[in-house]
């Protein structure tokens, strides 16, 4: 077994007591999970519109499979039906005819099939509860991992087997950019769509840090123009690809939801790294890194991640429509003066300011002062006091 990453959406798991859906974004780890922490008596998994393949890796038709999993429900057991956008529809009519005993879990790796499940002319409608799986929140990982930068990396799961540092992912970035195309091909597929140029094109914008949809709309040049390009950003974001991010001038900054996806693309964007033998050197890891401590600290000053690009301001913190925070984020140290400007610059904006770095604790300019060991503290708090309520 490679390294696991424990996780907060563990504890929901086991607690599961009636049918639920799971789902979400291809490999966020919802199977390993289930696997994992719910105890089944059956599990399936659905490989095509004929054929399913068990836990024990026997393939078996798909009437048989759903046959065994009514028996099991009907003894009161426990089954799961894995890839379950899969399965024909024809199947979904038969389980709203059985009785609501046992617990059936269902895992869909899309985000449409919950629009499916839950459509008001879908037969499953009032059967099922939906329990989305995202990427590994950040302070999971940090907890584990103690290196702020790998664990910005390792909050996308499939990417844990294959790297142990940001520099080995670096060194590794043009076989990781094929897995991506790949991995964006399948969840396009999953999703019943296809993975056309203007949509990559989209993604590979994005991944450079071209987050307005005007920008975008004038690079591609859409029929439509730019309510052609905010339409598909948006079903993008419905996908699980994208992640919307409010800012103070209203508008939404867009980026790539996951950090490793979100490297691959810029690779691919700027150095067509999977065409060439090109050596990169360094990727925007501090974007990355910015937008996952943005919001483990908005977790844990209790308010909305925001982004100020017209400001300049890494993280805001927005509470009650009050910007009661705002942080600059450094990979390195900060010199006095540059604690000095950017402390002058965010108390404009926000109630309490505050400076990290992910090299060492930075000079006390603001009203908090954040180095590595710091955020290694603020992620076991927010650990541990998630952990209590769920205790509770």
């Amino acid at each position: 077994m490679g390294l696991y990453i424990k996780r907060r959406e563990e504890e929901e798991i086991r607690r599961i007591k009636n049918w639920t859906l799971i789902y979400g974004r291809r490999k966020t780890g919802k199977s390993t999970l289930v696997k994992r922490n719910l105890k089944m008596d059956y599990y399936v998994l659905i490989a095509d519109s004929n054929n399913a393949i068990t836990l024990d890796d026997t393939v078996v038709k798909i009437d048989e499979a759903m046959k065994e999993v009514k028996g099991i429900l009907r003894r009161g057991g426990v089954a799961v039906i894995d890839e379950f956008q899969r399965l024909p529809e024809i199947h979904w009519a038969m389980i709203s005819n059985w009785d609501k005993e046992g617990i059936l879990v269902i895992i869909g790796s899309s985000y449409g099939i919950v629009n499916k499940v839950f459509d008001r002319n879908s037969p499953l409608l009032g059967l099922f509860t939906p329990l989305e799986i995202d990427i590994i929140s950040y302070e999971d990982v940090l907890t584990q991992i103690r290196d702020p930068v790998l664990s910005t990396l390792y909050r996308d799961p499939w990417i844990i087997p294959f790297i142990n540092s940001y520099e080995e992912f670096v060194s590794r970035i043009r076989e990781f950019s094929l897995i991506s195309k790949g991995l964006l091909g399948e969840v396009f597929k999953e999703e019943e769509r296809q993975l056309t140029d203007t949509y990559y094109k989209i993604l590979l914008l994005l991944g450079e840090g071209i987050w307005k949809t005007s920008e975008i709309a004038g690079i591609i040049q859409p029929k439509g123009g730019e309510g052609t390009i905010s339409s598909m950003v948006n079903k993008l974001a419905k996908m699980g690809l994208v992640q919307k991010i409010p800012t103070l001038s209203r508008e939404n900054y867009y980026r790539i939801r996951s950090p490793a996806l979100s490297l691959t693309l810029y690779a691919e964007s700027k150095y067509a790294i999977s065409e060439t033998d090109l050596e990169v050197k360094d990727l925007p890891i501090g974007r990355e890194v910015q937008f996952s401590l943005g919001e483990m600290l908005s977790k844990y000053f209790g308010g909305v991640q925001y982004y100020s690009p017209k400001e300049d301001i890494d993280v805001i913190i927005v509470k009650k429509k009050k910007p009661i925070w705002a942080f600059e984020i450094k990979m390195g140290e900060f010199s006095s003066s540059e604690a000095r400007e950017a402390v002058k610059r965010m108390d404009k904006i926000a109630e309490k300011v505050g400076l990290v770095s992910l090299r060492e604790k930075p000079p006390d300019y603001g009203d908090l002062s954040i180095g590595p060991e710091e955020l290694i503290e603020i992620a076991n708090q927010l650990v541990k006091s998630r952990d209590e309520e769920s205790e509770s």
